[in-house]
């Protein structure tokens, strides 16, 4: 564990010794990677070939990438946006439905919620790792309850990406023709609805990344010893109990063996954040009371773990906590 406790302590000090390229290139990363994932979601116009094939793709993909770390998150999301119509755009009904209904999303919810609307490309983006359920878990331990929403965001649209492959190699479109796009767009609209409605696997999931939220935002505030693993690992828990219970229950199509490999390795990896976010010593735990005019306090006071100066002679910390 010592040896454990030093590697963390190095690997933090090299990253705020190198924290602004560190964070430049993890934005780059993020924003690459959403473009590339934009860039396979369906068909375009021969008009736009250039853009989604070689040469042009890589380096159009490095621009967008570094375009994601410097510009506003909001303009980044309009891009984004953007980009996903001109993908969809050999279906121009479709392309027309789903950038109004993304730019009402961005405009009416992302702007209001910046910070939690991140994680909508967090969902997408552990979708496409297979780790979903790391973002739920993350989110229960360092934020609040009202990232339900922008994580159920995310579950839906993941699910709503095969309904629009699925609609582009099926449904005729009027392409640029004006005068037919009404009558289009009046037959394509209710084929959308129904598709959306005919999949309920989104609703379930969503449910469930919700139940992990308030389960492991509800344990990690105890004050209990280990609360924080304690929440991942009841999360983990759930999930796997939740998803196996709809997979039995309501037919949910689902690999049960790859669930629970994913689940677990996603407490893994909330389990390493937790790890170099904070590690406190429990073994060395006091309880404080004292009052003042009004109140009388309990306080439990849990020491950090600092390697470095577990050599050196430590005072209680309740009494720095007292002067």
């Amino acid at each position: 564990m010592e040896s454990m406790l030093r590697i963390r302590e190095i690997l933090i000090r090299l990253y705020k010794q190198f924290e602004a390229p560190l964070i430049f290139i993890l934005k780059f990363l993020v924003g690459y990677i959403v473009y590339q994932a934009i860039s396979e979601i369906g068909l375009y116009l021969p008009e736009f070939a250039s853009l989604f094939e070689e040469p042009l793709k890589l380096p159009i993909s490095i621009m967008l990438g570094v375009s994601f770390v410097i510009l506003p998150l909001t303009l980044s999301h309009t891009i984004m946006i953007l980009l996903i119509g001109v993908q969809i755009s050999a279906n121009t009904e479709l392309a027309l439905i789903v950038t109004l209904a993304l730019l009402c999303l961005l405009f009416f919810y992302a702007r209001l919620a910046p910070k939690e609307s991140i994680l909508i490309l967090a969902t997408l983006a552990a979708f496409k790792f297979n780790i979903p359920y790391v973002v739920p878990m993350l989110a229960g331990l360092y934020m609040s309850l009202t990232t339900i929403i922008p994580i159920s965001i995310g579950v839906f649209l993941w699910n709503f990406i095969p309904i629009i492959q699925t609609l582009l190699n099926t449904q005729t479109s009027a392409g640029l023709n004006v005068a037919d796009l009404p009558s289009s767009l009046g037959d394509t609209l209710p084929k959308l609805l129904g598709e959306l409605t005919s999949q309920n696997e989104w609703v379930f999931t969503a449910f469930i990344f919700a139940v992990i939220v308030l389960a492991v935002y509800g344990i990690s505030r105890m004050g209990l010893d280990y609360s924080k693993d304690i929440g991942i690992g009841l999360g983990a828990l759930l999930a796997i109990i939740s998803f196996i219970i709809a997979h039995v229950l309501a037919d949910m199509n689902l690999n049960t063996g790859e669930m629970v490999f994913f689940v677990i390795l996603s407490a893994i990896v909330a389990e390493v954040v937790r790890f170099f976010d904070i590690v406190l010593d429990y073994g060395s735990a006091e309880r404080v009371e004292f009052e003042d005019g009004d109140n009388y306090y309990y306080v439990k006071i849990v020491p950090k773990i600092v390697v470095s100066k577990r050599d050196h002679t430590r005072r209680r910390a309740s009494e720095d906590y007292e002067e």
